[in-house]
């Protein structure tokens, strides 16, 4: 008999397929070889005491104050530990209960399934003051890179016409659309759309309704207007919900660790109710790294995003370059590419779909290196 650790993130289907178990019984062992944290704040202490006592029942576990059995009314904060099989017990059983527990219910049956794959958006940017120079494209060479980036496999490619970098001011609608017809004219008679998924990152609704016209197939909203979405239904596009705090020329100004979490679920939560009947052909969320953020909410967020799968839609994230890096590690912009890499692999294993990025090549080889190691074979 010979014994080995394995990594605790090993894929268990593969895992499943070197032991050959029975079919109904690798089901019901799949829910309890993924382990949850799950943070309850400003729970009522008498529920503690309910959601305790039923955490136990089943063999999970509920970490709580030494003080909560005696606090009455008084508001605390958990951590649930339970896996997936023990979540959706807890789920029903809390479903019974009084003080707030019917929701902590409807949150457990949410589905945090991650996505088995993960898409590239390259990122062209048709204008002079982009943060990042490299991304910078005039129309002279616009097929070649385009191309380039084609054959490269990129799933989108991302036009941007206008910087959305702190400070910026917005150029007017009019200066947007004189960027942008030429370079969607361009797309177009070229049929490049045949070839890839085009991506127009703008608010205007004449921009957007002309790339739209013109075979781009993805909407990418930092405005989180929902008309934007409802036009994206019309043309049976591709929407990205994007959150930011404020607006590109002072979102940066003051910024302060926040409840970050508490805050874009619950702008998520109002922006998707006013979407809902939009009919776009797929919605996206964006927890809009970088926008009105401190750069420990900016990890926060890419460190659990998992939470945001709770919505039930894919999530993109774009940490390329940005300012985080520099934060954790003093950086110019041609110096992040080590640290965009490294947040975009964490954003992927906790469930981004889509990543943006100024690097596609390199993304690329990381993706695949990613892939590979997530399916590899029992040794």
């Amino acid at each position: 008999m010979r014994a080995y650790k394995l990594n605790i993130d090993s894929d268990f289907e593969q895992i499943c397929r070197f032991i050959a178990p029975h079919k109904s019984g690798a089901k019901i062992m799949q829910k309890k070889a993924n382990l949850n944290f799950i943070l309850i704040k400003d729970i009522k202490a008498v529920a503690v005491n309910i959601l305790k006592q039923d955490s136990l029942s089943i063999g999970a576990e509920l970490v709580s104050s030494h003080e909560a059995i005696f606090s009455g009314d008084k508001l605390e904060n958990a951590l649930l530990i339970a896996n997936d099989k023990q979540i959706q017990a807890l789920a029903k059983k809390e479903l019974l209960q009084d003080f707030g527990l019917k929701s902590l219910a409807k949150f457990l049956s949410n589905s945090f399934k991650k996505p088995k794959k993960c898409e590239i958006m390259a990122v062209l940017n048709f204008n002079n003051d982009s943060f990042n120079p490299s991304s910078r494209v005039s129309i002279d060479n616009a097929i070649s890179r385009i191309e380039d980036l084609i054959s490269l496999g990129v799933d989108y490619i991302d036009i941007g016409m206008v910087s959305s970098r702190p400070g910026s001011e917005y150029i007017g609608a009019k200066a947007e659309f004189q960027r942008v017809s030429p370079v969607v004219d361009l797309i177009y008679t070229n049929k490049l759309y045949d070839k890839v998924e085009f991506s127009l990152d703008s608010f205007d609704v004449n921009c957007l309704e002309y790339a739209l016209d013109r075979g781009f197939s993805f909407v990418n909203d930092i405005s989180a207007d929902p008309n934007l979405a409802f036009l994206a239904g019309k043309y049976g596009a591709k929407y990205c919900l994007m959150h930011k705090n404020g607006d590109p020329k002072t979102m940066q100004i003051g910024v302060k660790n926040s409840d970050i979490l508490e805050i874009v679920s619950g702008f998520f939560a109002q922006k998707l109710e006013e979407i809902g009947s939009s009919k776009a052909k797929q919605i996206y969320l964006d927890i809009g790294i970088g926008f009105g953020k401190t750069a420990r909410d900016n990890m926060a967020l890419i460190k659990h995003l998992e939470h945001f799968l709770s919505f039930g839609y894919p999530l993109l994230v774009g940490a390329s370059r940005k300012s985080i890096i520099d934060y954790y590690s003093p950086s110019s912009v041609d110096e992040r590419l080590a640290g965009s890499l490294y947040l975009h692999q964490k954003a992927i294993e906790n469930g981004a779909s889509i990543i943006r990025t100024h690097d596609p090549k390199e993304h690329i080889q990381m993706l695949k290196l990613h892939n590979a190691y997530k399916d590899l074979e029992i040794v």
